[in-house]
């Protein structure tokens, strides 16, 4: 039985969150089956759905496109051309 603050690897969070997705149980009947709380259910969930949309996106992600960003603000700062 998993308890409190134990660790599920990123495939168990994965198998559990699809089996959310699929609508085959609730999410109190897949919490008991589990020995999840809610809350981290809704999260794993919120995570996967963001991550598989992150994942339709072939171009710069968010995070890149913003440290790109701020590299050639520093250039401008000290004056190297920026990319």
């Amino acid at each position: 039985m998993v308890g409190k603050g134990t660790y599920r690897t990123k495939e168990e969070k994965a198998r559990i969150v699809m089996e959310v997705l699929s609508n085959s149980s609730t999410i109190s009947e897949i919490c008991r089956k589990y020995n999840v709380a809610s809350s981290a259910l809704y999260r794993w969930r919120d995570e996967f759905i963001a991550g598989g949309t992150a994942a339709m996106d072939h171009g710069r992600s968010t995070a890149e496109a913003s440290l790109l960003k701020e590299i050639n603000e520093l250039k401008g700062i000290i004056g190297e051309p920026a990319q």
